[in-house]
Formats: structure tokens, C-alpha cells, sequence
């Protein structure tokens, strides 16, 4: 409720609550979202919070479970990418050799097995 308060009701969003439009391509009429923006400098807090922010998640990473800190997930998978590549859902790779195609670009030698004829049209983009 408190990010909706501060990006829909404060910057006076027209749809709030359960007025919001569902999030779809296709939409009746603009979808009027708001934003809020809040910027924090911990320096003007207190000094050490770097060393403190490393020992609370260093704390929060050694309790028992699988506990995992925000952004942990996102830098594994950006190291796994970096050793092995980035993954692509099948329809998108489908999607951007059918693109790449359309254009005369060369494709990866993985997406050779690919039917770009499967490929969707693409919703934007006209030929």
C-alpha cells in the first residue's frame, strides 16, 4: 500500500486500487501510472554504512537455510552468463532469428535447429 500511496494516490493518479486497468498489450485507454522517486544518501545518515551493510548481509547469508540477500540470485545468474552464455526462451531466440532473417543478420551457430517461420508476429514492428 505504502508504494502504491507514494506512485498513484500522492502524484494523483486518475486509476487507484482496484480501478487500476489489468496490465495487458491491449489496453481500453492510457494507462495513467504514476512513479515516485526516493533518493537516500546513507552518507548523510551516518558514516560506516558500507562496512555496516556488508557485515548485516554477511550475517544474513551464514543463518540456516537458503537464505539469500537482494541482488544474490541476479549475480549468480550474471556469472553463470558470463561462463556460459545468456539463455533465451526458445520463442524469443525463435522471434530473433525470424528478425535477424527478415534484416540479413547473421545468427548464432544455436540457433541453426530453430523454424523461424514458427516465430509470432511481432506486435510492434510491421514488415
Amino acid at each position: 500500500m505504502l508504494v502504491e500511496l507514494l506512485s498513484a494516490v500522492l502524484p494523483g493518479c486518475a486509476d487507484v486500487g482496484p480501478a487500476v486497468q489489468p496490465w495487458t498489450l491491449s489496453r481500453e485507454r492510457p494507462s495513467g501510472f504514476g512513479h515516485c522517486f526516493v533518493v537516500l544518501d546513507p552518507k548523510r545518515f551516518t558514516p560506516g554504512f558500507g562496512g555496516r551493510l556488508r557485515e548485516y548481509l554477511a550475517a544474513m547469508r551464514c543463518l540456516p537455510g537458503a537464505v539469500r540477500c537482494p541482488g544474490d540470485p541476479e549475480k549468480a545468474y550474471e556469472e553463470e552468463a558470463r561462463a556460459r552464455g545468456v539463455v533465451l526462451h526458445e520463442g524469443t531466440a525463435t522471434a530473433l532469428k525470424a528478425l535477424a532473417g527478415r534484416y540479413g543478420v547473421e545468427t548464432p551457430p544455436e540457433f541453426a535447429a530453430l523454424d523461424a517461420s514458427r516465430s509470432k508476429p511481432s506486435l510492434y514492428a510491421q514488415a
